[in-house]
């Protein structure tokens, strides 16, 4: 599946939760649980907002986003492919910023 497709999965289950929107923010798909961003496309990959983020990295499962020259603190960017970790962590991000 390529990253577009597998984005739109990601998007689809998540749409399915009351209060998770999408829109373009910062010119990035972004899906957003009432307002507050936690996930968003950047190229082949999905950044998410996750206590656990710095964790992700560490291990070697995700790099830190960059807008701009600003790296982006509480987020991963992990590889856009379908699986059910990637849907865990969609989740637990959505969980993250929806409390």
């Amino acid at each position: 599946m390529n990253p577009d497709d597998a984005f739109e999965s990601v998007a689809r289950d998540a749409l399915g939760v009351a209060g998770v929107t999408r829109r373009m923010m910062f010119g990035r798909d972004t899906l957003l649980a009432d307002g507050q961003p936690f996930a968003f496309r950047q190229g082949d990959r999905v950044a998410l907002k996750l206590p656990s983020a710095a964790e992700v990295v560490a291990s070697g499962e995700g790099t830190l986003p960059r807008m701009g020259k600003r790296v982006m603190r509480q987020w991963v960017a992990v590889p856009l492919v379908v699986s059910p970790e990637l849907t865990e962590r969609v989740d637990a991000a959505r969980r993250f910023v929806d409390r």
